[in-house]
């Protein structure tokens, strides 16, 4: 055993960067490895592609827990994990010391910034519609806050009347899409689907009170009773 600790040990050092996935999607990390290492007295062949791959495949458990912007916390984890003894004692070798540095490419800089700047645009459209655009009042306020010059009585009314058709549609059509859509959930076929879409508009039809319908519904009716006769 003591001539297995005197042997040479080895260094490899990955001048080309290797990708290793993180938790924001379409964005990985480049790591650049450097590992020293002691081969075992009875050595295998390939046993530094070995060695190498076994510190990737740590590296990339722990990379993927990490979103892009935590670049420099998830390598001091995977070097704080790569330091661990049940890494460095393996059966085959020894490993002495290994370290990655991780960094974001000029592309994954960049594809970083605009997922963020698209989450804040999100978050800023969802803040507008819940305190701003469905009060009427609030909406119109806005408008004639960002127009420097008093708008006319035109655009108040344009804008007023484009204000109470978005609260009509939270309050009148979405509900009733959504329903519409829990009720298509069970018809795959698409003869079903144009069969419950006509159900649909005959009933609303009827519930408007609908003369047309009406009356075609006599017609219809008294054209059945012609057959039977």
């Amino acid at each position: 055993m003591r001539w297995f600790w005197q042997r040479r040990a080895r260094t490899i050092h990955c001048a080309q960067p290797r990708m290793l996935r993180c938790a924001t999607p379409g964005i990985n990390f480049e790591a650049t490895f450097t590992i020293e290492w002691r081969p075992a007295l009875r050595t295998r062949p390939n046993l530094e592609d070995l060695v190498l791959s076994q510190t990737l495949a740590r590296a990339r458990e722990v990379a993927q827990l990490f979103p892009a912007v935590e670049v420099r916390t998830a390598q001091d984890t995977i070097n704080a994990e790569l330091g661990a003894p049940e890494h460095t004692r393996a059966t085959e070798y020894r490993c002495l010391a290994a370290r990655v540095e991780l960094a974001l490419s000029e592309r994954a800089r960049e594809d970083l910034a605009q997922q963020q700047a698209d989450e804040a645009r999100v978050r800023r459209l969802r803040f507008l519609r819940t305190n701003l655009y469905e009060q009427p009042d609030l909406f119109v306020l806005d408008r004639i806050e960002k127009q420097h010059d008093w708008p006319d009585a035109q655009q108040v009314a344009e804008w007023q009347r484009l204000a109470r058709w978005m609260v009509a549609a939270d309050e009148w059509w979405q509900p009733m899409l959504d329903q519409w859509e829990k009720v298509g959930q069970g018809f795959n076929d698409i003869e079903l689907q144009n069969r419950a879409m006509l159900a649909l508009c005959d009933a609303l039809q009827k519930l408007k009170g609908d003369d047309s319908s009406d009356d075609s519904s006599v017609a219809s009716s008294a054209a059945e009773g012609r057959r039977k006769e």
